[in-house]
């Protein structure tokens, strides 16, 4: 294999590349360096945009053209909006938006697959209206396509290639850059997943117990601070066990399923909701005090008794839960206290009853 060379390549318009095996062998090495300099600057990049900047910097380098874009899917209305540009009428595009499937950029983006055009009048899928509104003429187009979560994320497109038209070999060193942004893309995916689940259960998609930690930790800080309150809401299922017992295990998580999503319509959206363990669930509700949220454990307490679980199941079962209720810092002056009397409330709760709700002495 040619040693690579160390510096970047410096063009000179007036030298022809080489020109048979030669020429092959200088291309190849200039691909071999373009996609060893790609995978170092990816690495170090931290978030999606970066990742984006680094493969249209790069295309903007190796393939000379008159104007270059990346538009970006917009996931909630499909269109493609004009994120990075570059060219002549670059202020002008900056922005605006096609529709999903509109134009050779749409295409790719509906189809998944690159396209190139060298003469776009002739080919129906041409967009002419954002030649109009730029007064830029597109004579030929290299579009291919940038994957995340295996879903075109954004199209990468060059425009009028300088000297020469697009060729096979253009195309195969595009889409070798746009596979290296899919796969960065996805790597960081990874990475936000990991993190995610560090602080999320996994079964109702709440939040964990090492988040609560967190949380609770940051709660107690902003009392302590600034004078403040919260409260305290701790809940756990009364006989959960027969569910498991009954009906296995499957059937006991869907439950926990259906119970997350009747807390979360049950609170406010500055409320914290977070699966303890088990079928044991804790709400932080800041700046409130034990009198609401008393009336919110009551509200709890009706949509957990009035609720059919596993319904779609056929097995149509019934729960209840006890709830134990304590406040900073009218019954804790610190997290660890708050949780334990809130926890201690809840087993009161649960010895008068089931299905009743104490507040901490």
């Amino acid at each position: 294999m040619p040693t690579l060379p160390q510096s970047p390549i410096r063009r000179n318009p007036s030298r022809k590349p080489p020109s048979g095996v030669q020429g092959r062998t200088f291309a190849l090495v200039r691909e071999l360096r373009l996609l060893i300099e790609t995978t170092r600057a990816l690495a170090s990049a931290h978030e999606p945009k970066s990742v984006l900047r680094v493969i249209f910097d790069k295309a903007k380098a190796f393939v000379r053209c008159e104007a270059w874009s990346l538009f970006l899917i917009d996931p909630s209305t499909h269109e493609l909006v004009f994120d990075m540009v570059g060219g002549p009428k670059a202020r002008r595009l900056k922005g605006l938006r096609i529709k999903f499937g509109q134009g050779i950029v749409g295409w790719v983006a509906q189809h998944g697959k690159p396209a190139v055009v060298n003469e776009t009048r002739k080919d129906r899928r041409f967009l002419p209206s954002i030649d109009r509104a730029t007064r830029f003429v597109t004579r030929s187009v290299l579009c291919v396509p940038i994957f995340s979560r295996k879903r075109p994320a954004a199209v990468l497109e060059l425009v009028n290639k300088i000297g020469k038209p697009f060729d096979r070999q253009d195309l195969h060193l595009l889409t070798h850059l746009a596979e290296q942004a899919s796969i960065a893309l996805e790597r960081l995916n990874l990475q936000e997943q990991a993190a995610s689940l560090g602080v999320t259960d996994e079964l109702t998609k709440l939040h964990n117990a090492r988040y609560l930690e967190q949380a609770l930790d940051r709660e107690a800080r902003r009392c302590r601070r600034y004078g403040s309150i919260m409260a305290l809401i701790f809940l756990d299922l009364d006989e959960f066990k027969k569910i498991n017992d009954q009906y296995g295990h499957l059937m006991g998580s869907q439950c926990l399923t259906e119970l997350a999503q009747i807390m979360m319509k049950c609170i406010r959206d500055v409320d914290i909701l977070a699966r303890y363990g088990g079928d044991e669930f804790v709400v932080i509700l800041p700046e409130t005090t034990v009198s609401t949220a008393r009336a919110v454990a009551e509200r709890l307490h009706e949509a957990i008794t009035s609720h059919t679980f596993l319904s779609e199941q056929g097995i149509k079962a019934r729960l209840t839960a006890s709830i134990g209720i304590a406040g900073f810092p009218d019954h804790a002056q610190s997290k660890e206290e708050l949780l334990r009397k809130a926890d201690e409330a809840m087993y009161q709760a649960k010895a008068a009853g089931p299905n009743k709700i104490h507040v901490a002495e």
